[in-house]
């Protein structure tokens, strides 16, 4: 059975987020990429291979059914957490595992605004850990780095439009291959989200300092999860960069697929955070 319901984040913004499955089991909560929201995993969390898990998810502020504040302050770092915090209250977690899509992962944000960590794993599914101004030139493709200024740009209908477009044929290995109806549900899904707001998301301030610390501590283990064919983020960059800290704690994956490899290639990516899941549970 799933449940949904709409929670309140410490500064008032309005979470949705809804959960599936035994909530006696191990949770894992899932966040969406930039412009998309939580039902990118809905074939994902139909898969009966993961029905033995409480599986969470939720449409990041500024993103889907969620609420779209507009100001700087309210995409702060601590914004987020507070958000993951909200939702672990709403159905009342313990220690669940945090799988982050795409290159604004929120685990910098757990990380950074926490002196005990909520979670007990962290998974970067075809993305970064954090971001920072020196980081997201390594992690980021041509690809995405030449997409950004298309959804942010408030001045050209067809270059807005065009971008999107080439944005969601670019998540999928085979995009000739995807049917166009579960493409026109991610197009869709990016145009609830204004170009004011995805600027707000895409530049907003992180500190990677106490996840890098975190690491090195051997408090969280971080499995990066990647589909060879990944056309927005560099995974060799990201375990470049988290390599030197996570050290043991760190586990790379990779699998044949694109960027939204829970529709490419779900059963890969279940081989794997399974895997993962078993290892550090």
């Amino acid at each position: 059975a799933t449940t949904s319901k709409i929670v309140i984040s410490a500064d008032g913004t309005k979470i949705y987020t809804d959960a599936t499955g035994d909530p006696e089991k191990q949770s894992i909560v899932f966040v969406h990429g930039l412009a998309l929201s939580s039902i990118v995993f809905d074939r994902l969390f139909a898969n009966k291979r993961l029905a033995d898990y409480y599986l969470v998810r939720y449409d990041m502020r500024g993103h889907g059914r969620s609420d779209k504040p507009a100001t700087v302050d309210a995409h702060a770092s601590i914004r987020y957490s507070q958000d993951f915090a909200a939702v672990m209250d709403g159905f009342g977690l313990s220690e669940p595992i945090f799988v982050g899509w795409y290159a604004t992962a929120i685990i910098t944000d757990i990380v950074a605004n926490n002196d005990v960590l909520p979670i007990v794993g962290a998974v970067a599914l075809g993305g970064s850990p954090g971001l920072s101004a020196d980081i997201l030139p390594i992690i980021a493709s041509p690809v995405l780095l030449s997409e950004l200024p298309g959804f942010v740009a408030n001045d050209n209908v067809t270059t807005a439009l065009a971008t999107r477009r080439s944005f969601i044929d670019g998540l999928f290995q085979d995009p000739a291959n995807v049917g166009f109806s579960l493409k026109a549900e991610y197009l869709g899904q990016t145009v609830v989200q204004s170009p004011a707001i995805s600027a707000l998301v895409s530049t907003r301030a992180q500190d990677p300092t106490k996840l890098f610390a975190a690491g090195e501590a051997g408090k969280l283990p971080l499995q990066v999860l990647f589909g060879t064919s990944d056309r927005k983020v560099v995974a060799d960059g990201v375990v470049s960069v988290f390599a030197p800290h996570f050290g043991d704690k760190l586990f790379v994956s990779k699998v044949p697929g694109g960027h939204a490899l829970f529709d490419d290639n779900p059963e890969g990516l279940i081989d794997q955070l399974m895997w993962f899941v078993q290892k550090i549970t």
